[in-house]
């Protein structure tokens, strides 16, 4: 059975979500725990799978990526495909960032990264309505995010 996090695991993990880059030494000095303690409580979290793996978070705009939109996908049931192999396809598509299932009116959803309209456009309506599974779709283009 997996250890559920304590307090400072938590606040370990909260101090990684916005300082993922940061020796341990920082880490230890910015929260004032022991070293040591957020090596081994780190390396807990990644055994038990708390932490899946350490990542980037890009700038898509600065990359040159100006458009991004939500996608709702209705699958269509008629195919020879399911909605967890068309899912997974998905996520391996350049211009997707994040792919997922869901319950309600639509079956899946993805979020998308475009230079411009244009190739948000080539992107929903060339190539993601071709794809094996892929019924209607619904596109909600993001004007501005808010992160935390």
């Amino acid at each position: 059975m997996q250890d559920k996090p304590d307090e400072k695991d938590l606040q370990i993990l909260r101090y990684l979500v916005e300082h993922g880059r940061d020796k341990i030494s920082e880490i230890s000095s910015n929260l004032g725990i022991p070293r040591a303690t957020v090596f081994e409580r780190m390396e807990k979290l990644k055994k038990n799978g708390f932490i899946r793996r350490f990542t980037v978070d890009l700038d898509y705009e600065r990359l040159g990526f100006s458009i991004m939109s939500y996608v709702l996908i209705e699958f269509d049931f008629s195919s020879s495909t399911t909605q967890q192999k068309l899912c997974s396809e998905l996520a391996k598509l350049d211009n997707v960032i994040l792919a997922s299932i869901i319950s309600g009116r639509w079956d899946l959803i993805i979020l998308v990264t475009a230079k411009n309209m244009k190739e948000l456009a080539d992107f929903v309506l060339e190539k993601l309505q071709s794809m094996e599974g892929v019924g209607r779709t619904y596109s909600i283009p993001i004007y501005e995010h808010m992160k935390p």
